[in-house]
């Protein structure tokens, strides 16, 4: 069954979700448009940082933005679509030899692997205009998120792994494997959502990034079509059970997704 989602809904839903799962942290929507939006968060220019951590203060409460212009690293320029490779060498530092006097990452075996891993995200053709990060409670009536990003917790996580397989128990509906944060927050999740499929990608494994996050946060990013079923089922599942009830109130009184 097809859920349909009336824009409206969208500032409700936002708030909905950070009060029954007990998080401090906003659900974030991601959508497109020409240019980036007047008064966003972003990059002054090219090569100024890693994203993942921009993209965080959205779940705080900030529109983030990125374009051609201000895409942080040349890996975020790449994974955000807007280049068609990261830089000369990069199958080396992320596997076993250094770059430009940087340390390898020794993420992959050897640079063939690592090479066949980047070639499998370069973009079909380079991405014009601006991608958007925003609390979703913050959209208006005529935005509509592409992908929603939720920044959790161990418990906030269960809850939603539950949430997402509650209609259908036996669809594998949350993938996860290795890969940068920007792969995991946007660049597949993205495709998923491109091809019309209800999933979750499990992110934030990124042993490079996860030093600049809360330690105790991970993210889960669901397409659209799988976020409205998520709300929709909601309120008639274990969210009114005492089990869920004490989970609930132990992060209301720790606040531990963001320390």
């Amino acid at each position: 069954m097809k859920y349909y989602f009336m824009m409206y809904d969208l500032k409700k839903a936002g708030l909905d979700l950070k009060e029954k799962l007990g998080m401090k942290l906003s659900p974030v929507g991601v959508f497109f448009t020409n240019e980036i939006p007047e008064g966003a968060l972003h990059f002054k220019k090219k090569g100024s940082g890693c994203i993942t951590p921009l993209i965080f203060k959205s779940a705080q409460g900030k529109t983030v933005a990125f374009d051609d212009d201000t895409t942080g690293w040349p890996c975020s320029s790449f994974y955000l679509g807007y280049s068609d490779w990261i830089f000369p060498g990069i199958e080396k530092f992320l596997s076993n030899e250094g770059v430009h006097g940087r340390e390898p990452e020794r993420f992959m075996k050897d640079p063939e692997t690592a090479k066949r891993f980047v070639e499998s995200f370069i973009p079909e053709s380079k991405r014009q205009g601006a991608i958007v990060f925003k609390p979703l409670e913050q959209f208006t009536d005529n935005e509509k998120p592409e992908i929603v990003i939720f920044f959790a917790n161990p418990d906030q996580l269960s809850a939603l792994v539950y949430l997402i397989q509650f209609g259908a128990p036996d669809e594998e509906r949350i993938v996860t494997k290795m890969a940068s944060a920007c792969i995991s927050i946007f660049t597949s999740p993205m495709r998923y959502a491109q091809k019309g499929e209800k999933k979750a990608v499990w992110g934030l494994h990124d042993i490079s990034v996860r030093k600049l996050i809360p330690k105790d946060l991970m993210t889960l990013t669901l397409t659209y079509d799988l976020f409205t079923e998520v709300y929709e089922n909601m309120n008639d599942s274990f969210i009114q059970t005492g089990n869920w009830a004490k989970l609930r109130s132990r992060n209301m009184l720790t606040n531990n997704n963001t320390e």
